[in-house]
């Protein structure tokens, strides 16, 4: 490996984690393209100055993700990354794409929007509605942008709960972990409160309602607009 190498020395905190991360980076960087084989144990330990147990353990997460396959005769084969959609690959595509990546996201996250509103309105029970309101009434007491961010993150738990679709509830999951841990370069995007405020109670009238036509408008508009918040929020902290 050249000294140019894109493996970073991890940190002594979750030393695998970071070692796995550090790895999947190099992978995307291109230095392990697909259907290459890892160097040896004992010259990556040295290269990322760490022990072979910690290595051994960052390679099995690997492994889990899918990334890197064990091959008898062989060694760690890597795998094409395009292909998988471990939150830790995606995340370390997020690193590498920046902000064309999280346009889009957004693109998909708006695109769930008018299914996830209709599904609501549609299916709906009255538990799972009735806490609407109450998650509504958190986002507009929130002090700050962050706790109104994530505020905003419980009030979709709410609504996409109560579409009843848990294979949506999944897809939406993997968007929300795609950004990485990244979302305090989102959270300027929740500093304008009428805003956000205005948009949910908008999606609370139309779901209580049981509209699906304005629940899906009002969820669509809503994840249009606070998409463009965001690509501005990340590109003033970029």
């Amino acid at each position: 490996m050249n000294q140019s190498s894109p493996l970073v020395p991890p940190e002594r905190q979750r030393v695998d984690e970071q070692i796995a991360a550090s790895i999947v980076d190099a992978v995307l960087d291109g230095t392990f393209p697909a259907g290459s084989v890892l160097p040896p144990e004992r010259d990556l330990a040295a290269h990322l100055r760490v022990n072979r147990t910690s290595l051994r353990q960052a390679l099995a997460r690997l492994q889990q993700m899918g990334l890197v396959e064990t091959r008898h005769g062989s060694g760690n084969v890597v795998a094409d990354p395009a292909t998988l959609t471990h939150p830790v690959i995606v995340e370390g595509l997020m690193r590498r794409l920046g902000p064309d990546f999280l346009v889009e996201l957004l693109e998909l996250r708006t695109a769930f929007g008018a299914l996830i509103g209709r599904l609501a309105a549609e299916r709906g029970q009255q538990p799972t509605l009735e806490q609407l309101p109450a998650a509504l009434a958190e986002v507009s007491a929130a002090g700050s942008a962050a706790l109104r961010q994530e505020a905003e993150l419980g009030f979709f738990d709410v609504l996409i709960r109560a579409t009843g679709n848990r294979a949506l509830a999944l897809l939406y999951r993997w968007v929300q972990q795609a950004f990485g841990g990244r979302e305090h370069q989102l959270t300027a995007a929740y500093r304008d409160g009428d805003a956000v405020v205005a948009g949910l109670t908008r999606i609370v009238a139309a779901v209580t309602s049981h509209d699906p036509d304005a629940a899906a408008t009002a969820v669509e508009q809503y994840a249009r607009d606070s998409a463009l918040r965001m690509i501005a929020a990340a590109q003033r902290h970029g």
